[in-house]
């Protein structure tokens, strides 16, 4: 697999490229935007800035993916996924003189070289991590479960305003998991037209909960059997949730639900096999202070069949 990366900033280059290596993919550091577009590489890469470079780069090559990084806000990225489905990646790092995260960098680069299914859970965090894993397939579960995350957090001696945000997280991606997800033998949502009902869902359609962390990153899972996310729902949910810098009540919960899961998590990992599975993998650093957790951009992974996906299903 060959790779090019678009990046001005030499040092970031370097260390961006060591990690390419690392992964066993030959990949060229290149400074000029004209430079992307036939060189025929399988991913192109470029902070957002030359997000319009990196699309016109994978349109020409069939098959390639685009990943960004940006140290901006998100919103100014995801016009490119939404214009392009070979777009899957968003990093974001800490500033322009920063390269992205390490071990995140490696999973998208791991990934794109061996494909294969979704990352276990430990390859977010160091060895010794320590945490729990619940089945929930009732409201009186997920309400259990919230509690059970905040508790888990809040143990962790961090600002109780962060163990506040896991669980509004962890309670976002159940509701999703319990009310949005479940259908019938003939497609139909059983339960998405009302949030409040009570949800009783039968064990082999019960949602998976997995809460870990290592004491520098928390990790919080959430899975479900059904696998009916669609692309269009992740990205136009965010577009219009982060319209004017601010929570849009005019769309729905679907904008609401994916702003509070980007306001509440550093990085957030969508994985979809089409029938079988969703699996949604959120990321908090537990070192951050509150401003820090407001302000550092935003990450946004593609996988599965929302990778290369029709943005219209």
């Amino acid at each position: 697999m060959r790779a090019i990366v678009l990046e001005r900033n030499k040092l970031v280059g370097r260390r961006v490229m060591r990690h390419f290596l690392a992964s066993g993919i030959e990949a060229t550091v290149v400074e000029d935007p004209a430079a992307l577009v036939g060189a025929g590489a399988a991913l192109v890469c470029a902070d957002a800035f030359d997000g319009d470079a990196v699309v016109a780069a994978v349109r020409a090559t069939p098959g390639a993916r685009g990943v960004l990084w940006t140290a901006e806000p998100l919103k100014r990225a995801l016009r490119y996924l939404a214009e392009c489905p070979q777009v899957m990646h968003v990093l974001g790092r800490k500033d322009f003189e920063s390269a992205p995260r390490a071990w995140e960098l490696m999973m998208v680069l791991r990934r794109a070289r061996e494909g294969g299914g979704p990352a276990p859970l430990s390859a977010y965090l160091d060895w010794g991590h320590t945490g729990f894993d619940e089945r929930i397939a009732t409201s009186a579960e997920r309400d259990r479960g919230v509690a059970r995350v905040q508790d888990f957090v809040a143990a962790l001696q961090v600002p109780k305003r962060l163990a506040e945000m896991a669980g509004e997280l962890c309670h976002e991606l159940l509701m999703n998991a319990l009310y949005d997800a479940p259908v019938d033998d003939r497609g139909v949502a059983r339960y998405a037209g009302d949030r409040k009902a009570d949800v009783a869902l039968p064990p082999d359609d019960a949602a998976r909960l997995r809460c870990a962390t290592d004491g520098t990153r928390l990790v919080l899972q959430v899975r479900d059997r059904f696998g009916g996310l669609a692309r269009r729902h992740v990205v136009d949910g965010l577009a219009r949730g982060l319209a004017g810098g601010e929570m849009d009540h005019s769309h729905g919960g679907a904008g609401l639900g994916m702003t509070l899961c980007h306001h509440n998590a550093l990085a957030i990992f969508f994985d979809v096999a089409r029938g079988r599975h969703t699996e949604v993998t959120a990321m908090l650093e537990l070192d951050l202070n509150l401003r820090e957790v407001r302000t550092l951009a935003r990450s946004l992974h593609l996988f599965g069949d929302l990778a290369f996906g029709d943005l219209t299903s």
